[in-house]
């Protein structure tokens, strides 16, 4: 039995090493065929000739560091549970927590805590490096050292103040509904998905970063005509200093009735000209008013249902065959916690593809709004070229990368779209607009 249990283990991590191998050899591939492509013009609506460059060595160094740290995370977010069972360091924590409370909901919260602390101990270096080193290596970061800790810290302590404050939630309707809990605590997720969309860039971002109004005063007038135009002008409009943290662009719109807010990050304001920037915002705005969020919601909250109950079936058969080998008999077990995470993260890496093909999906829908409601298809190709050349992001992936990873359609593809996407010049009707 317990042989059995490792040669499962092993022909696992045999698959997930054979994932790691394909998509470094088709990204490897893709790379080596983007470095000899050359670059390509496009005459835009002013009559101004503008060229796609090829794609630089710089940017090509930066995805291949990308890709080894990828790796690398993607092994040691399936190792990490595993080392906690197999070495029966999670067994006998929960022996322990057993002596230091009888209080089965403070033995969950400080198994959670050690647990989830240990695996930061672990991925701290990694971290360190992908989100402060590398970033600084390649001039897209601003952030100090300092500010570096200190938002990692925070992080680090809210998720885990919150979780191991609700952690018994979940685990509270296992024990109560050993049969129906994958349901349950599926639909629980829902209402959590919109605390995470809604709540937290309202109350928890502003813990990282200062939110202002924005100082270009032009620019605001432009993306409240674009609000009014839209149905939502009772919409704020805000500005953030991620400059502090990084050289990249990015916005974003948040919130529910009164609540409505659309954010620029003020290296945004301050890179591309208003053109560029209105045409960012009447993308964002086109995620809120095409519905994109509640659907994510909804798609995100039915899918995790279908996870828990691939979970619970995978979890039952594991206890089936091996629950002698874990000394475990019951799933709501403390030490059967690091088991749990890995199932899920297997099942929720497995469900990549559908995620990212629906975002990619409503991104276009999104883009082709935004030309839409601007008519400027100048300042969204622009605004695409400098968004990702100044991020250094590849002008494609590979398939099977795209697949499983690409939230959002390539770059080369929606500066396509932008480029032939003009049905006022042949007197059609526009798609979403009306």
């Amino acid at each position: 039995m317990r042989k059995s249990f490792y040669l499962t283990i092993g022909i696992f991590f045999t698959v997930i090493f054979l994932f790691v191998f394909s998509v470094r050899y088709f990204e490897n591939a893709n790379m080596e065929k983007l470095k000899n492509t050359s670059g390509y013009s496009i005459v835009l609506d002013n009559g101004e000739e503008i060229t796609l460059s090829k794609v630089s060595d710089k940017a090509i160094e930066y995805r291949k560091v990308n890709l080894n740290l990828w790796s690398i995370n993607l092994v040691l977010g399936f190792a990490i549970p595993i080392i906690f069972v197999i070495s029966g360091f999670g067994k006998k924590l929960s022996d322990y927590l057993g002596k230091v409370s009888n209080n089965y909901i403070i033995q969950l919260a400080l198994f959670f805590i050690i647990y989830v602390t240990i695996s930061n101990l672990i991925t701290f270096p990694l971290d360190y490096y992908r989100s402060f080193v590398h970033r600084h290596n390649f001039g897209l970061s601003n952030q100090s050292f300092y500010k570096w800790i200190t938002d990692y810290l925070k992080n680090f302590g809210l998720n885990n103040l919150v979780t191991s404050a609700f952690i018994w939630v979940p685990y509270f309707i296992i024990i109560k509904s050993p049969k129906r809990w994958w349901l349950y605590n599926g639909i629980l997720f829902i209402p959590f998905l919109m605390f995470v969309t809604f709540i937290s860039p309202t109350y928890i971002d502003p813990l990282f970063n200062k939110y202002t109004s924005i100082q270009d005063k032009e620019l605001q007038r432009g993306i409240e005509h674009q609000l009014s135009m839209a149905g939502i002008g009772d919409s704020k409009v805000y500005q953030v200093n991620k400059s502090v943290d990084t050289k990249e662009m990015n916005a974003y719109m948040t919130g529910v009735f009164g609540s409505k807010r659309i954010v620029l990050w003020d290296t945004t304001i301050n890179n591309l000209t208003r053109g560029e920037t209105l045409s960012i915002t009447a993308h964002e705005i086109a995620h809120y008013v095409m519905g994109h969020v509640w659907k994510s919601i909804v798609l995100g909250g039915l899918l995790f249902i279908l996870v828990l109950y691939l979970v619970n079936k995978t979890i039952l058969w594991i206890l089936f065959h091996w629950g002698g080998v874990l000394g475990v008999t019951k799933i709501h077990h403390l030490a059967f916690m690091p088991m749990m995470i890995l199932v899920i993260n297997i099942f929720l890496f497995l469900s990549n593809p559908i995620t990212n093909t629906f975002s990619r999906y409503v991104e276009r829908q999104a883009d082709i709004y935004a030309i839409e409601m601007t008519k400027d298809n100048s300042s969204v190709i622009t605004s695409t070229i400098k968004l990702h050349e100044n991020s250094l992001v590849l002008p494609r992936a590979s398939k099977i990368y795209e697949i499983w990873y690409y939230s959002h359609p390539s770059y080369y593809d929606r500066v396509e779209l932008a480029k032939e996407y003009k049905p006022w010049r042949e007197n059609k009707p526009l798609k979403y607009i009306k």
